[in-house]
């Protein structure tokens, strides 16, 4: 297939100790690049930026995800988009997979 990615492992991380998730790029693509977040219970990313709009999808577990004061719980199922530059944290409730597609900005095409 010379005109599609095919990405596996969507769901099979393994938090690591400590205070932050640990972080695995599974593929870098034309128009995205597609990144695993496993996180242990109480894990948390505080306030940050994404310089390009993301889209961070539930896969297991649940990760209270806020931006601009509105929180959502990531779960299985679930998924939200930011734009780019918007400040947004991660808190997990549980141990937690998910799924962080980081796109190409359209603005700047």
């Amino acid at each position: 297939m010379s005109g599609a990615t095919v990405v596996t492992g969507l769901t099979e991380g393994t938090p690591k100790d400590g205070d932050r998730p640990d972080i695995s790029v599974l593929s870098r693509n034309d128009g995205a690049n597609v990144i695993r977040l496993s996180f242990r219970a109480g894990q948390a990313m505080p306030d940050h930026c994404a310089g390009r709009p993301i889209l961070v999808i539930g896969q297991t577990g649940e990760i209270d995800f806020t931006v601009e004061g509105e929180t959502t719980r990531l779960e299985h199922g679930v998924a939200i988009h930011v734009n780019a530059n918007v400040p947004h944290a991660l808190e997990a409730r549980s141990d937690a997979v998910v799924t962080l597609v980081v796109l190409e900005n359209p603005n700047t095409n």
